[in-house]
């Protein structure tokens, strides 16, 4: 019998047989009691996902090592000593229990193996993630942008108003090319705003923008992450960038030149949309996302850092390398995301 069964097989019977001798808690007086109610008594330590993000961004490596993988079914030792004392009580004779419990001493020794394996992964530190991060924006095209409707649409269904809205855009990360990078700052993507968008309406009416980009596109050219575990989107890197729309004020028309350079050539298409074009369909303008928070998600969170980064790196790292005092001085060419080079 495989592993992963025969123990769930076991935990199940442990479970059915502990749990029938505890008698049923009734509260007086609250019979009736609505789901919000019954989850309100819970203590906030009952929560299983209360820690599972961390909110803090830092640069350091982890302390502890990551939970175990589900490939095998973890038992507190406090719980298995309870339930092992009751069954104990309960039926000390029994042959079939005796044999639960005698599982249970096995598990325990596997997980003193599992956390000595355990204790050599690590996930990337947070520099390293946030390296990944720009290079993902420096390698993405499309980005989905979130806005909101901040007067009733005119041209819409009423009731418009305070509703976010979210559509592809356009965009390059042009702060690496011939740019100066005061022209565009560093870690802020550019899009070609037209002024018939919703997204580029709801930002001149007042509406921050946040900017969504993913490697989920890259999937097919990606390897397990889990020994028998099927190809995984959720398990891949994307990144929320947060922040205004605001245009690009050109200090020469070289640098204006030099943009419009960079745009083409991750979208050839654009050409027929640039600001000043006389035969295109829409007028429009150069814009920048100036990105003011950034959250991660590197992946499953037992591999790969989830939060926010820390915006002084992501304005700072460089292609090549980064100033003194930011990370170890790698630039997030140093850096591969899953599956490149994969053919």
């Amino acid at each position: 019998m495989a592993r992963l069964p025969g123990r769930l097989i076991a935990v199940c019977a442990l479970f059915a047989a502990w749990t029938s001798a505890v008698p049923l808690v009734i509260v007086e007086g609250n019979n009736n009691l609505n789901l919000q109610q019954q989850q309100a008594i819970l203590n906030e330590d009952s929560d299983p996902l209360k820690d599972y993000v961390s909110d803090v961004a830092n640069d350091k490596e982890l302390s502890s090592p990551p939970p175990p993988s589900s490939d095998s079914v973890k038992i507190p030792s406090s719980l298995s000593s309870l339930l092992r004392s009751s069954l104990h009580h309960i039926v000390d004779e029994s042959p079939s229990i005796n044999t639960v419990i005698n599982l249970f001493h096995e598990e325990e020794e596997d997980d003193d193996e599992d956390r000595e394996e355990n204790t050599l992964i690590r996930r990337p530190s947070w520099f390293t993630s946030t390296l990944m991060a720009r290079r993902l924006l420096a390698l993405s095209s499309i980005g989905v942008a979130s806005s909101v409707y901040q007067t009733p649409s005119r041209r819409g269904p009423a009731g418009l108003e305070g509703v976010s809205v979210s559509l592809p855009e356009y965009i390059a990360d042009c702060a690496s090319s011939t740019l100066e990078e005061t022209e565009i700052g560093n870690g802020n993507p550019v899009l070609l705003g037209l002024y018939v968008s919703t997204t580029f309406q709801n930002a001149a009416s007042g509406s921050n923008v946040s900017l969504s980009i993913d490697w989920w596109d890259h999937i097919d050219r990606t390897e397990p992450l889990y020994p028998g575990f099927p190809l995984s989107a959720a398990g891949l890197p994307r990144v929320s960038l947060l922040g205004y729309i605001e245009r690009i004020p050109f200090s020469s028309s070289s640098v204006r030149k030099a943009l419009e350079e960079c745009f083409t050539a991750a979208h050839p298409d654009a050409q027929v949309w640039l600001p000043g074009n006389t035969d295109s369909p829409h007028s429009g303008f150069w814009a920048r996302l100036v990105v003011t928070q950034a959250y991660w998600i590197g992946g499953f969170g037992d591999t790969q850092q989830i939060g926010w980064i820390n915006m002084t790196e992501w304005r700072e790292i460089g292609r090549e390398s980064s100033p003194p005092g930011i990370g170890d001085g790698r630039g997030w060419e140093d850096v591969r995301l899953p599956g490149e080079g994969h053919q």
